[in-house]
């Protein structure tokens, strides 16, 4: 029996098996229809002409649903349809119509079924989006090329439809270690399956024997592994076989060759060798090491690179190695042979000052300078330098952030060059239950697929990072691999184990009162006794305002043994404070988790955590700092009870997401797709979907992160892409507004970045201007985000004496009469107000949440609404009687959240504008929808946003907002339907966002255990090292039952170490203090700023107030000269200090600015005035009064000539000889 056989058979087995339940049953083939014979089925074809057909509307139109629709009223054995039939025919009708009658027979082994390249429509789009083509038919979620062959994935049908699986035979898989065989990657390909078998089916091959590769500890969707037994079945029926791989173990035994040790002493120098780096043989099976030598590693990228440029298939590779491996000689070596090559490598990296410090070091270490880096920080001149030398072959590998590439197609990147390589630097920030989660690098995943599929690239990806956990309920490893989309990657997992770091953990009582001021007072003792050791000493601390409180309690008194580093702080004081540290000038550096990527301080002896920010992984990873060097010794301290979970709920509860919320984004996809004519392909701004998020802070990390567990956890559910969002950062339209005379002006210079869309009678204009083509073609000497900062700010056009005041252009939509919409926002408000009206003291959302819904009577909208209303509302008590913005809540934090009070009634004047606001959209208008452009910023803008978001809260109507500071998204929408239903069904769930809750409560539970119990050094590494091996929590817990509290002083253990390494010297800086913090004309400077002067005293660094304090006449000059902006406390100052100490410098220094009494003002006045407005007049003046204002002999001459040309006989005669005119 041939394939094609089978199939037709299978499908009239069924059907003849089910066809007795019921009279005239209409069975739809969900498949591939080419394969089924006609000859044995065509007389219960319902349409033979159509039946094999794939195509769209035009064929699938209201003619042939009226011909096919009375077919099925006809009475039969059964009728037979094809799955485009079906979808079609349901398009016209009611569903629910044929729900008795109707039995779905599926093909279970595959989602992707063939295409003709005819039918082909995907095609790529700018930067990181890809359309739903107009005409792909309604049944294709989407269409794929793989190797030159086309498929669709079929949309599955939401209703409840009765299935069958036309595959049901099962057979289990045996192990095979022949690695001759055909291989099918499900552990890293979500294809593999599906092409496996359409190659088969085209070929006509089904004797095929291959090998199915996936890991033991790799969590797999469990429909994968029972079609694996269903095509081994099948298989087998036709002499085929299907094996899993076994697992091999990395073998140590293996020799450098001549090649890459030339490379290696190229550029490391002629006494360099390849290290070991200890990795776990097979961590499927144990936890047994193999020492490997880092030139395996680098050969084996180097290998794949010329397999990529062959017909030979190329692997990726995914490597973790603690801090301290060597990690980026593992990747810059193998970049250095692409680059000899003449092809280009591509480092993605997440911090821009990682980046820096990695060019900086290829380039000055390693004596190579085809290196370069781009990032938001550059000038369009200057990054379309690097980019055009990248094309040109004068750079040839270039770091990024993951924004950058996502924003552009790569060629834009590398022109026509070949792509060797590609690198993702700290590739766990696309783990999305960690702390670190970056959404950028989840979407990576889908870019560098589009980069391979539409430019038909093959390059080998390095995916490397210091700890990740291995497979079980918290992988990262896979999940990793996964979300990157890697080909079949090697996998290397470097030993966890650090015998050099020792742990010492103290377990004190709970603090019953003040906690944060006893949490403080315990961190800043420990940090003036450590430093009286003198152990250069990491503290980390969860949040930036710890470490401002810890440095003023620790540096009192002048003693300066402190320094502090944070994400926000400015780059030239970062730069500063890791000096210091590096330096050994301050022993104790004070640091968010910002302090640690890609950080080269080797002699750190002490990590010191204030509280726990993260969970083990997290905490593994910071410790990882310590003890670089050999020879040191590394302690891992902390003193902790269970009280110090607070900040790791608290940034996990500030950063997770809430079921309700992701039901709430499809909601709002779903009206827009509506409200947009049912477009299938939407731009939305982040600030849309603000009222579902509290308008957090990071509201666009919080949106992207919804889409993207929208769109990974339907892939996981049916097999097809029911919703695609991209990120589309660079789209950049805002909207002004303009004066008649200030747009004539614009329009003169920019006419082609610009259009007019409204032009109102009282002489404003609304325009729209496409900052990105404004940016190209007129300000390519700023970077973007300053030129988008300036337009914000209304000062873009400032040197053209352009007036633009931004706007926002807000859409409304009411989905009910204006009357009742009216009433029922009218109604809740009251509500709202009598709850407040009756508040005494403070209460908490939960409090609040359920008098709301004792009024709503709906528990959803009560907690959405109680939620919004105090996160929009409330502010901070600042003093007494001063409290944040135009609050009428007080916030103030409680020990489990935050809790709220009534502060005054400004909440009656905030509901009335929001009613006022409402009436004049809706109130004398019939239209459904009415925009509005507002005034960004402004307290009007508030108001009308927050209107909309109650709108939409109350499902009373829509709301869109264009021109904001935030960034778009793109969506695709493949199955609208889907969407809707699940909006609005009570009981979804997003399951990908279930196990993210689930993995973070399991971490909290190993996190207490291992901090709360005594344990040996050896017992807590072999704990670390079992759970990032991905054993389960109940065996860790069992296994590792640990003693009691611990209860050890850590300084006094300290003192009994081997502190040998106290003794060692520390790292020093030839350039610590010289030429860091040069000038610079484009910033203002405040006190704390840090600034490098040279002078007859040579070369200083200081801080601007010891600047003043110190030598106010260097500053003063620099400050003229370059010239520097400083603000207004700066600069009374250092006038104040000229006036009393310096007066002859000063009033040289002032010359034409000295204020002096002068006829005709009734007030000293600035001399430069009446010089330049009455010169006859101050020239006589100044002839009596030399002494009291400095002029330059150029402001002289000037004041002659004019004198000269008003007044010649005024001027002396030696004045008139300097003018050549005596």
């Amino acid at each position: 029996m041939t394939f094609k056989e089978l199939y037709t058979d299978l499908i009239l087995k069924n059907a003849d098996r089910l066809k007795s339940k019921k009279t005239n049953q209409i069975f739809v083939v969900q498949g591939q229809v080419n394969l089924i014979n006609s000859d044995t089925l065509n007389n219960f074809l319902a349409d033979p002409e159509t039946f094999y057909l794939e195509n769209d509307e035009l064929t699938f139109n209201k003619d042939w649903f009226a011909k096919i629709f009375t077919t099925l009223q006809q009475t039969k054995e059964f009728h037979l349809l094809s799955f485009a039939q079906f979808s079609y025919l349901i398009n016209y009708i009611d569903p629910s119509f044929f729900t008795d009658r109707v039995v779905i027979l599926k093909d279970n082994l595959r989602q992707l079924f063939p295409i003709d390249k005819s039918q082909y429509l995907e095609k790529e789009e700018k930067e990181n989006i890809e359309l739903r083509p107009e005409r792909l038919p309604i049944y294709q979620a989407e269409q794929i090329a793989i190797n030159d062959k086309y498929y669709y994935s079929i949309k599955t049908p939401i209703n409840s439809f009765e299935s069958i699986d036309i595959f049901t035979n099962s057979k289990e898989l045996t192990f095979s270690s022949d690695q001759t065989l055909e291989s099918i990657d499900v552990s890293s390909d979500p294809y593999s399956l599906d092409s496996f078998l359409n190659n088969c089916i085209e070929q006509n091959i089904f004797s095929k024997k291959a090998v199915v590769k996936f890991y033991s500890k790799q969590p797999l969707n469990p429909t994968i592994l029972e079609t694996l037994k269903k095509l081994n079945s099948l298989l087998d029926s036709f002499g085929g076989t299907l094996f899993i791989l076994e697992e091999s173990s990395i073998s140590s035994d293996y020799k450098v060759n001549d090649q890459t040790q030339k490379l290696l002493t190229k550029f490391w120098g002629e006494d360099a060798s390849f290290r070991n780096i200890s990795v776990y043989k097979n961590p499927n099976i144990g936890n047994e090491i193999a020492e490997l030598s880092q030139g395996l590693i680098v050969e084996t990228i180097i290998n794949e690179y010329e397999n990529s440029k062959g017909d030979e298939p190329c692997r990726d590779l995914f490597l973790t190695a603690p801090t301290g491996a060597g990690k980026s000689l593992l990747f810059q070596l193998p970049a250095f042979y692409v680059s000899e090559k003449g092809d280009v490598t591509i480092v993605v990296s997440p911090l821009i000052a990682l980046m820096k410090d990695q060019v900086n070091a290829i380039d000055k270490d390693r004596n190579f300078d085809k290196v370069a880096y781009i990032n938001s920080e550059l000038s369009l001149i200057d990054r379309e330098r690097i980019i055009e030398s990248c094309k040109s072959g004068e750079i040839d590998i270039l770091y990024m952030s993951p924004e950058l590439l996502l924003s552009y197609d790569i060629t834009h990147f590398i022109g026509f060059r070949r792509l060797g390589l590609l690198v993702i630097d700290e590739a766990h920030l696309i783990t999305t239950w960690g702390r670190d989660f970056r959404v950028d690098y989840w979407f990576l995943g889908n870019h560098i697929r589009k980069m391979r599929k539409f430019h038909n690239l093959k390059f080998p990806m390095v995916a490397v990072t210091a700890t990740a956990i291995y497979g079980g309920a918290n992988d990262m490893v896979f999940d990793s691999i996964d979300s990157l989309v890697m080909h079949n990657p090697h996998i290397f997992i470097g030993q966890v184990k650090r015998n050099d770091i020792e742990f010492i953990v103290n377990n004190y009582e709970r603090f019953t009162i003040k906690y944060e001021a006893s949490k403080t007072s315990q961190t800043v003792d420990f940090i003036k006794k450590i430093n009286e050791l003198g152990l250069k000493t990491l503290v980390y601390t969860p949040y930036t305002r710890h470490i401002r409180q810890i440095l003023d309690q620790v540096n009192a008194d002048q003693q300066q043994i402190a320094t502090g580093y944070y994400g926000s702080l400015d780059s030239l004081n970062k730069e500063f404070a890791y000096r210091q540290f590096k330096s050994g000038e301050r022993k104790i550096m004070i640091s968010t988790k910002a302090f640690g990527m890609g950080v080269d301080i080797s002699d750190i002896q002490v990590v010191y955590h204030h509280a726990p920010s993260g969970l083990l992984p997290d905490y593994v990873q910071e410790i990882g700092r310590v003890a670089r060097k050999p020879e040191i010794k590394g302690f891992a301290t902390l003193n902790y009870s269970s009280q110090d979970q607070r900040y790791t709920k608290a940034l996990h509860g500030m950063s997770a997401l809430r079921q309700y919320q992701i039901k709430e984004v499809l909601k709002k996809i779903h009206k827009t797709y509506l409200k947009n004519n049912k477009n299938r392909n939407l731009l939305l701004s982040v600030d849309d979907f603000g009222h579902i998020f509290e308008n957090a802070m990071d509201l666009d990390q919080k949106v992207l992160t919804a889409l993207m567990m929208i769109e990974k956890d339907y892939l996981a559910k049916h097999r097809f892409n029911v919703i695609i969002a991209r990120p589309k950062k660079l789209f950049v339209k805002v909207f002004a507004r303009i004066s008649g005379q200030d747009l004539n002006t614009l329009t003169h210079k920019y006419s082609n970045t610009f259009r007019v869309i409204d032009k109102s009678g009282n002489g404003n204009n609304i325009i729209e201007i496409d900052l990105d083509k404004l940016w190209y073609e007129h300000f390519v000497n700023k970077s973007f985000p300053i030129l988008k900062r300036e337009f914000y700010t209304g000062n873009l056009f400032k040197d053209d004496h352009i007036e633009l005041i931004p706007q926002l252009k807000m859409s409304f939509e009411r989905l009910d009469s204006f009357n009742n919409i009216f009433n029922k926002l009218q109604n809740l408000l009251n509500a709202v107000q009598t709850i407040f009206a009756n508040s005494d003291g403070f209460f908490k959302q939960d409090e609040f949440q359920q008098k709301l819904n004792n009024f709503l009577n709906d528990s959803e909208k009560a907690e959405k609404l109680s939620r919004f209303i105090l996160s929009s509302y409330s502010g901070r008590l600042i003093q007494p009687g001063v409290i944040e913005g135009n609050a009428f809540l007080q916030q103030r934090k409680s020990i489990d959240g935050y809790e709220y009070r009534v502060y005054n009634t400004q909440y009656l004047a905030n509901f009335t504008a929001l009613m006022t606001r409402l009436n004049n959209l809706f109130g004398n208008t019939d239209n459904s929808i009415v925009e509005r452009y507002v005034t960004n910023k402004e307290t009007n803008a508030i108001n009308y946003v927050r209107l909309g978001y109650f709108l939409e809260m109350l499902e009373l109507g829509t709301f869109e907002i264009k021109g904001g500071e935030n960034p778009m998204v793109f969506i695709r929408i493949n199955d609208p339907n889907r969407i809707e239903r699940d909006s609005n069904n009570s009981y979804y769930t997003n399951s990908l966002l279930s196990k993210t809750l689930e993995r973070h409560y399991l971490s909290n539970q190993i996190f207490d255990h291992f901090f709360l119990r005594s344990f040996t050094n050896n017992e807590r590494w072999d704990f670390i090292e079992d759970f990032f091996l991905g054993s389960d929590v109940d065996i860790l817990l069992d296994k590792y039952k640990g003693g009691e509290a611990n209860n050890v002083d850590i300084i006094e253990t300290l003192k009994k170490k081997d502190l040998k390494a106290a003794e060692i010297s520390t790292e020093k800086d030839e350039d610590s203090n010289v030429n860091i913090f040069h000038p610079n004309a484009e910033r203002y400077y405040f006190l704390k700023d840090l600034l490098t002067i040279t002078n007859d005293n040579g070369i200083r660094t200081l801080r601007v107030s010891e600047w003043l304090r110190e030598d106010p006449i260097s500053f003063d000059i620099v400050r003229r000269e370059t010239p520097l902006k400083v603000n207004k406390e700066v600069f009374d100052l250092l006038i104040s200090k000229l006036k009393a100490y310096y007066p002859d410098y000063f009033k040289d220094a002032l010359g034409l600015k000295t204020r002096i009494e002068f006829k005709g003002y009734d007030r000293p006045v600035q001399a430069s005035v009446p010089y330049s407005t009455q010169p006859v007049d101050f020239y006589k003046w100044w002839c009596s009064n030399q002494d009291y204002v400095n002029m330059t002999f150029e402001e002289k001459i000037k004041l002659f000539d004019k004198v000269y040309i008003t007044k010649p006989t005024e001027l002396k005669k030696e004045h008139k000889r300097l003018i050549n005119k005596e």
